[in-house]
C-alpha cells in the first residue's frame, strides 16, 4: 500500500469512528405534566430514531443516573418521532437532571412544592404566541429571565391549522423552546399549553361535516395538538392539581369541542370539587370579554353566558384569555357588570404576533387597561394571595395587579 493510500484509509477510519460515536442532540424536547407537578415530570424529545432510546435523571447533587426507556410515537407528517416517559415518584420542590441517552449535555427541572407556607410560585402566562419565531423567541428570553416555575401558552402556538404543509412552523416553535426556555444554568422551564383556533383545520368544530365528539374525530381535526402536546390531551380540556393550593382549568372554546353540553358539565363538576382550592384559574382561547374583537360574537357570547356563571359560583378570581392580539386587564366582573367581588379577566394573546387595535378603553364598559403590544404577564402565587405584573417583549412592565406605582404608566 502507498503512503497515499495509507493515510487515505487512516483519515477514513478517524472519520467512520467519530460519525459512530458522534453525540446527537435531539431535534427538540418539551417537559410538561400529566399529573402531580409536585412529584412527577413528562419528558418528550424528538428523534429520527423509530426504536426506544433512554432518558438518564438523577437528583441533583447525587452521582447514580436512573434510566428510563421511551415510549415512542408517531409525529404527524413527519419522518421524526416522539420519545416520551412520566417520571413519578419525585421529592417536592426538588431539582433533577436530565439527559438523552443520545446526548451529553445535561439539563434539569424542579418539581414543585407540596404547599405554599413561606413559598410562592411564579408562572409566565401568554397566548398566540408565533407570527414569526424570531418574535417568539424574543418574548421567551424575557420570560426566562424572569426564572418562573413554569409556562402557559393559551392557544395559537405555531399557527400551523393543523395542516401537513406547515410542518416546518411546529418544527420551529419547538426549536424556539429548545434554544429560549432553558435558562442559562440548563434548567428547562415546563409548558402547559390550551387549544386555540390555529391549532385545528378550519379552527372550529363547527366547519366540520359530520362532526363527533369523540377522540378520533378530534385527533382528525387537531392532530398536531393532541400528538405532540401530552397534556391536556384527550379529550382536549383538563384540570392540573397542584398539591391543595392550585388548580389550573384548560378550557377548549369551541376548537375541537362545544363550549355547552359534555365540557360545561365537566367544568361544573371540576369547580365543584376544588371548593377547598385556593386558587382555581381558568386559561382559554377565546376571550368572553375581548380588547378587539366584538363583544356580541358568538364564541365570546357563549363564553360570558356558558362559563362565567359557574366561575363566579365556584370562588375564581382570575382568568386568562387569548386571541385578540392584544393586551387587556378587565375590571372585576360578577353578573355582567362591574363589581368589586367579581372576577378579573386578563391577557388577549399577543406573546409573539402582530398585536391589533384596541377597542376604546373609556368607552369599552369592562375594560380597565388595553394595549396594542407583544406581552405576556407573570402571575406569582402565594398561600393565600395572587399577584401579577404584565411585561413586554423588551422587558417593559406595562401593568401590575394590584397596581403599583412603580409600574410603566402607557397611553392606552
Amino acid at each position: 500500500m502507498t503512503n497515499f493510500k495509507r493515510i487515505l484509509f487512516l483519515l477514513s477510519f478517524v472519520l467512520i469512528a467519530q460519525l459512530g460515536f458522534a453525540q446527537i442532540e435531539p431535534h427538540a424536547f418539551y417537559l410538561t405534566w400529566t399529573s402531580d407537578p409536585t412529584t412527577t415530570m413528562d419528558v418528550d424529545w424528538h428523534m429520527d430514531e423509530i426504536n426506544p432510546t433512554t432518558l438518564y435523571f438523577r437528583r441533583k447533587g447525587t452521582e447514580k443516573w436512573h434510566s428510563f426507556e421511551s415510549d415512542v410515537l408517531p409525529y404527524p407528517f413527519s419522518p421524526r418521532y416522539i420519545h416520551r416517559v412520566g417520571i413519578q415518584g419525585l421529592k417536592p420542590n426538588t431539582e433533577y437532571e436530565l439527559k438523552f441517552a443520545s446526548s451529553e449535555s445535561v439539563y434539569y427541572f424542579r418539581t414543585l412544592p407540596k404547599n405554599l407556607n413561606n413559598k410562592s410560585l411564579k408562572i409566565a402566562i401568554g397566548g398566540d404566541s408565533m407570527h414569526q419565531k424570531e418574535w417568539l423567541e424574543k418574548t421567551n428570553r424575557v420570560v426566562t429571565s424572569q426564572d418562573p416555575d413554569f409556562v402557559i401558552i393559551g392557544g395559537d402556538m405555531a399557527y400551523e391549522n393543523g395542516l401537513a404543509e406547515n410542518i416546518q412552523r411546529i418544527y420551529d416553535w419547538f426549536d424556539a423552546y429548545k434554544n429560549t426556555l432553558v435558562t442559562a444554568d440548563k434548567r428547562i422551564l415546563p409548558c402547559i399549553v390550551a387549544a386555540g383556533n390555529h391549532e385545528v383545520v378550519g379552527g372550529y368544530y363547527t366547519r366540520h361535516e359530520g362532526y363527533v365528539q369523540n377522540n378520533e374525530f378530534r385527533a382528525r381535526i387537531a392532530p398536531y395538538f393532541y400528538s405532540l402536546f401530552s397534556f391536556p390531551g384527550q379529550p382536549g380540556y383538563n384540570v392540573l392539581d397542584f398539591g391543595d393550593y392550585l388548580s389550573l382549568i384548560i378550557l377548549d372554546t369551541e376548537h375541537s369541542n362545544p363550549i355547552p353540553g359534555i365540557q360545561t358539565d365537566w367544568l361544573t363538576k371540576t369547580l365543584e370539587e376544588r371548593k377547598k382550592v385556593n386558587h382555581k384559574i381558568p386559561i382559554y382561547h377565546v376571550p368572553g370579554y375581548p380588547s378587539v374583537r366584538e363583544y356580541g360574537d358568538r364564541v365570546q357570547t357563549l363564553v360570558r353566558e356558558t362559563w362565567t356563571p359557574i366561575f363566579e359560583a365556584n370562588g375564581v378570581e382570575i382568568a386568562f384569555e387569548n386571541h385578540d392580539h392584544a393586551y387587556k386587564r378587565t375590571f372585576p366582573i360578577k353578573n355582567m357588570e362591574v363589581n368589586e367581588d367579581g372576577i378579573i379577566y386578563v391577557g388577549d394573546g399577543s406573546y409573539g404576533v402582530t398585536p391589533r387595535k384596541i377597542h376604546s378603553v373609556d368607552s369599552t364598559w369592562y375594560l380597565n387597561k388595553a394595549q396594542s403590544i407583544r406581552a405576556f404577564t407573570l402571575l406569582t402565587v402565594e398561600e393565600n394571595r395572587w399577584s401579577f405584573v404584565s411585561i413586554d417583549e423588551d422587558g417593559n412592565v406595562i401593568d401590575t395587579f394590584p397596581e403599583s406605582p412603580l409600574a410603566v404608566k402607557k397611553e392606552d
